[in-house]
């Protein structure tokens, strides 16, 4: 009869231990594979959102000051808002751009959520993409627009009741509220009444031939106003957000992981149209005169576990140590407003 054999308990221990062993190898490639790709995930992402970031508020910067085929200046801007020279939110229409603390806001500018303590906050001012040309001379009540009927809008040529407006043409332009939009034959008449919020102070102007530079004519050009508002706030998970907020709009994330934002002002103090030297908002005494911005956008990655050491970068001119493992990279750039170079 034949003897049964097997393995012995030590040869069976060393098998075991030497399975571990593999095992533990193809476990640690696993975890070094996993760490590689979240770290290059992370990057991916952080370059990604810095270059949106960057590319979001340059558009909008770039385009400020836009108000139609008139060059905005002081002499030829005619508001009839109750507050002159305030729309929407608080500032003079020749400026097209401003920044404030997000500590201390104006009245006018309300945002929610509110800003992070110690960041800024760009308000950039100009007339939408979109235009509807003027059909009939104005009145002293109306003026009046061709009738289009724009995609994805619920009003009579893309204008609602409450909006802010300018007419322009090449040489002057007004800048109003709209109180009543009614059709009538392919046509839109678009009323200035008092209304509210913020309302019209002049509420008849247009038609008289003893004040032509009140005439809205055929060639004349309406435009919607727009205020593009871009600032930081805590978004989901409580990590830095980029928000914005366009007009009347609710704020929206527009982009999670921008923990904060920071401004330089280009200001031509000599009418050359170019900048001269470039300040703290806080420095500049007339914001007419704010021609570029220098901008800075500080990205972090959304994973705590990016970097091996705790990261130190340069950000707003002083160097800063990270209290966390996250990877951050600081873009720049800087943007021509492009109507105060015409």
């Amino acid at each position: 009869m034949a003897k049964q054999k097997g393995f012995s308990l030590i040869e069976l221990m060393v098998a075991i231990t030497i399975s571990l062993l593999l095992m533990a190898g193809v476990v640690q490639m696993f975890l070094s594979s996993k760490t590689v790709f979240t770290t290059q995930q992370g990057l991916s992402r952080l370059q990604e959102t810095g270059r949106l970031a960057v590319e979001f508020m340059a558009r909008d910067v770039r385009q400020a000051g836009f108000f139609g085929p008139a060059y905005a200046t002081s002499w030829n801007m005619i508001s009839t808002l109750n507050n002159k020279n305030q729309f929407g939110n608080d500032y003079s229409p020749e400026t097209a751009m401003r920044v404030f603390n997000g500590d201390s806001l104006p009245a006018g500018l309300v945002l929610n959520p509110a800003p992070n303590s110690d960041t800024q906050v760009v308000a950039v001012y100009t007339a939408s993409d979109m235009s509807v040309p003027v059909v009939q001379q104005n009145d002293s009540g109306n003026v009046y627009v061709e009738l289009t009927t724009p995609a994805g809008q619920d009003c009579p040529s893309g204008i609602c009741e409450g909006d802010i407006l300018v007419a322009a043409d090449f040489e002057k332009m007004w800048i109003f509220q709209v109180t009543g939009v009614s059709e009538n034959g392919g046509m839109v008449t678009l009323a200035h009444g008092a209304g509210s919020d913020p309302g019209n102070q002049i509420t008849e102007w247009g038609g008289n031939p003893d004040y032509p530079t009140q005439d809205v004519n055929p060639g004349a050009e309406v435009f919607r106003l727009k205020t593009s508002v871009f600032y930081i706030a805590d978004g989901p998970n409580n990590i830095p957000t980029l928000y914005q907020k366009v007009g009347r709009e609710p704020s929206f994330p527009l982009l999670v992981g921008v923990e904060n934002i920071f401004y330089n002002v280009g200001v031509d103090t000599d009418a050359d149209r170019v900048a001269n030297n470039y300040v703290a908002p806080e420095a500049v005494a007339n914001w007419e005169n704010a021609v570029s911005l220098q901008l800075e956008a500080l990205v972090m990655t959304p994973g705590d576990n990016a970097a091996s050491d705790k990261q130190t970068y340069t950000f707003a001119g002083e160097e800063v140590t990270a209290d966390d493992n996250r990877v951050r990279k600081v873009f720049r750039t800087t943007v021509a407003i492009r109507n105060k170079l015409l």
